[in-house]
Parts: C-alpha cells; sequence; structure tokens
C-alpha cells in the first residue's frame, strides 16, 4: 500500500510539472506581442521608411543626366543677316542632346541634410523601441488582469460554496425547531448575492480575456500564473535610470538636432553652388542656319545668390524651432521624473497596502473560525457569524487584487526605467535598427549609402 501511495504521488506530481511547464508565461505573451501586434508594425514601418529617405539622398552626390531634344519645322524672317534664298521659308527643324552635372561644392547642404535626415532616423527607432515599452507594459497588465479575475473567480467560488455549507446547518437547525425559519431565508439571501457576486467577476473576466487577445493577438492560455519583476533598491537609483534611458528624451534630442541641421541647410543658401558641367548636342536647320552643327562643351559652373529677403526671418524661426525642443527636452526631463516618483510611490504604497491585507486576511479567517464555534454553542447568532464572513471574503477579495497590483507594479518601475522589454528577453535589436544613423555619418556622410535595409518580415 505504502508503494502504491508513492507511485501515486509522484505521478501527481508529474502531471502538475507537465501542466506548469505548458503554462503560457508573461515572457512569451510580451515576445509574441512585440513580434505581432499591428500598432507596432504602423511604428516599424515608419522608421523603415524614414531609412529610406536618408538612403535617397544619395541623388545629390551623383552626377544629373539630362537628354532634351526637339524636331518640327521653322521659318525665319531675317534679310539683312540670310540670303534672299534662305530667308522666310519653311524648313525642317531638329535638336537632339546630352549634358551632366555635378555639384562640387554647396555651402554644405548636402551634408546637412543627411545629417538632419540620419537624425530623423534615430528618433524613429526610438519612437519604435518606446513603443515597445508601452507595449510590453500593456501585455503585462492584460495578462495579470486575467490572472488576477481566475484568481477572484475562485475567491468567489469558495464564498460561495462556505454559503452554502452554512445553508445546510441552517436548514437542519430550522427543521429541529432550533432556529427561526427566517434564519433560512436570510442565508438564503445571502447565497443569492454571492451567486450574483460570482456572475461580475466572470463578465469582468470576459472583458479581460477580450483586451487580453486585442492586446497579445491570441486567447489567454488556460494555465497562466501571476509573476513580478525586480525593482530598483531606492527611488533615486530609478530616476537616474529613468532618465538615462528613456527614449522620450532621446527622441526629442534627436528633433533638437534635426532642427540645427535644418537651419545649417537654410544657411548654405548663402554660399555659392560651383558645379561641373559638360553635355555635346547636334542640331539640323536651327535659327536660320541651315545644315547640321554639333557643340561640345566642358566647364565649371557658378550659381551664388549675393541678396534675397527674408533669411533674417528664416535664421529667428529656426533658432525658435531649437529653442522649442530644448524647452520640451527638458519639459520631458521634470515629466520622466516625475513618473518615476508616481511609478515608485505608486509601487511601495501597493506592497504595504499587500502586507496589510495580509494579515487582516488572517485575522479575519480566526474571527471566522471562532464566531463558527460561538454559533454552534449558541453563543452567536446567524447574522453575526454572516456579517464575519462577508468581511472575510471582501478582504480576500481586495487581498487577491492586491497580490496582482504589487505584481503589475514591479512591471511599471521597469517601464519607467525603459527596461520592461529587455527584462523579457527582447534586445532593441529584435525590435529596430541601432540608433547610430548620426554617429555613422558624422565624419562621412555618403558612408551611410552602403547599408543595406533588410525587408519587413
Amino acid at each position: 500500500m505504502k508503494r502504491l501511495n508513492e507511485i501515486l504521488f509522484f505521478f501527481i506530481l508529474g502531471v502538475v510539472s507537465i501542466s506548469a511547464a505548458s503554462a503560457e508565461t508573461i515572457k512569451e505573451a510580451v515576445q509574441f506581442a512585440l513580434t505581432t501586434n499591428p500598432a507596432l508594425k504602423v511604428t516599424e514601418a515608419e522608421m523603415r521608411a524614414s531609412t529610406f529617405e536618408l538612403i535617397e539622398l544619395r541623388r545629390e552626390y551623383l552626377p544629373t543626366v539630362r537628354v532634351f531634344g526637339e524636331a518640327g519645322l521653322q521659318r525665319v524672317n531675317d534679310p539683312e543677316n540670310l540670303s534672299r534664298a534662305a530667308n522666310n521659308r519653311v524648313d525642317d527643324r531638329a535638336e537632339i542632346g546630352i549634358n551632366a552635372s555635378i555639384v562640387m561644392f554647396d555651402g554644405f547642404r548636402r551634408a546637412n541634410l543627411v545629417y538632419a535626415d540620419a537624425a530623423r532616423v534615430d528618433g524613429n527607432v526610438f519612437r519604435l523601441l518606446d513603443a515597445s515599452e508601452i507595449m510590453a507594459l500593456n501585455v503585462a497588465e492584460a495578462y495579470i488582469d486575467v490572472v488576477r479575475h481566475r484568481a477572484l473567480i475562485q475567491v468567489a467560488k469558495r464564498n460561495i460554496a462556505s454559503h452554502q455549507a452554512l445553508g445546510r446547518r441552517i436548514r437542519d437547525l430550522v427543521a429541529a425547531g432550533r432556529l427561526p425559519y427566517s434564519d433560512e431565508l436570510t442565508i438564503d439571501d445571502r447565497i443569492s448575492f454571492a451567486e450574483l457576486a460570482l456572475l461580475d467577476v466572470e463578465k469582468a473576466l470576459g472583458d479581460a480575456s477580450a483586451r487580453y487577445e486585442r492586446i497579445v493577438g491570441r486567447k489567454p492560455d488556460k494555465n497562466m500564473r501571476l509573476q513580478s519583476g525586480p525593482v530598483p533598491k531606492s527611488l533615486d537609483i530609478l530616476t537616474q535610470k529613468s532618465v538615462a534611458n528613456s527614449y522620450r528624451i532621446k527622441f526629442i534630442q534627436t528633433e533638437i538636432d534635426q532642427s540645427q541641421f535644418r537651419a545649417e541647410v537654410g544657411l548654405s543658401d548663402n554660399m555659392p553652388t560651383v558645379t561641373l558641367d559638360a553635355g555635346v548636342s547636334q542640331d539640323i536647320n536651327r535659327n536660320g542656319v541651315s545644315g547640321r552643327r554639333t557643340d561640345q562643351y566642358v566647364g565649371v559652373g557658378l550659381r551664388w545668390t549675393l541678396y534675397q529677403g527674408g533669411r533674417k526671418a528664416e535664421r529667428n524661426a529656426f533658432a525658435q524651432r531649437t529653442q522649442k525642443a530644448l524647452s520640451e527636452r527638458a519639459l520631458a526631463v521634470r515629466e520622466v521624473v516625475e513618473l518615476a516618483a508616481l511609478t515608485w510611490n505608486n509601487y511601495q504604497s501597493t506592497a504595504e497596502r499587500n502586507f496589510m491585507l495580509g494579515q487582516q486576511l488572517q485575522i479575519n479567517r480566526l474571527i471566522v473560525n471562532l464566531y463558527n464555534e460561538e454559533f454552534a454553542a449558541a453563543k452567536r447568532t446567524l447574522l453575526d457569524l454572516l456579517e464575519v464572513q462577508r468581511a472575510r471574503f471582501n478582504v480576500e477579495f481586495q487581498k487577491t487584487s492586491s497580490d496582482a497590483g504589487v505584481a503589475f507594479g514591479t512591471y511599471r518601475v521597469l517601464a519607467a526605467g525603459s527596461e520592461l522589454a529587455q527584462y523579457f528577453g527582447i534586445k532593441n535589436s529584435d525590435i529596430a535598427f541601432a540608433p547610430n544613423f548620426q554617429e555613422r555619418v558624422k565624419n562621412a556622410p555618403t558612408q551611410i549609402f552602403n547599408v543595406n535595409i533588410e525587408p519587413m518580415k
């Protein structure tokens, strides 16, 4: 018999282990959502589009080659320079040619265009990484919410079961004449309320499951469990991480860089543009000259606008846009610091409240047990017993929700420090390009044109 019990024990343990191993973890849910959610695909497409627009600037460094031509009829009336036979008559006319031009100097306009677009690509990378952090937090919230409501259903079912067990005792006591019939009606009323509470939680679970499916992209797994993440040791550490890692602050910094580079593009209009030009053309009977003629040329061209109104206003506009971006960055830093503090305070208060609820729940369970004994000894009324049972249910209900709140609070802390996706095993390189485009074009603007952008999967 002992051997049989051992076999059954290990069999049950194996079944539980297999079930736990097959449960979908919160990490798996986040990883699935971050690779399939269409909201992230939108931001990813914008990042890739801006990268292609950066590479498109290659044309600014390549020659411009144009082919031109025309064919038709002409009549030239120039009696002072044309003979009587050639003047004022209709002749065929045609021309064809090709010319090429390449910019040798443009006041660093092209380089600053590359710098500005590189900053824009980096900004879109940071936007995608920030969106991924928000998505990871949304998935964590949806996952924990499903687990929470499933746990609340179990609490509600236990509450119904305890009331039903008490109801059977009350009916026996009423039938024996030891309690009035009103007590039987009272316990039936409380059972109905307990069943209504279960219906409310089941409805809320359905809503939580629907939200989970929208965010993650698949239905909740049957085996999901509450999990928590690590938190920093202090608010100061969290604040430092939040400011240093914030993708929002990094994104705004790229907007500052873009504004400065765009200002330099505008200033390049004050500089001359020097080009190397070459071409060849051939015409027939053009401008009153009979026969064929071929023109060939090569040389240096110069274009320089010495005066153009509105340039001072343009410089002032660029300066104000830069100032706007700088102010937005300062504002973002303050908001990130505030978010870190609020997140930390919320986590601390939730954890303390959860601890106190745990202690209160232990006391309430003890009180219910004592009241049960005193009710059996006719020292307590049914209403007394029902009241302490209601108090225990309320505290257990709050404690279950609080457990979920503490777990979610740890993920909010990680998200405040822009470390949530990384915690779930998702590298930045799995989501977006490396945000180093500005660094790559810093000393060699044309070097960026040698990159290869993989197609979207």
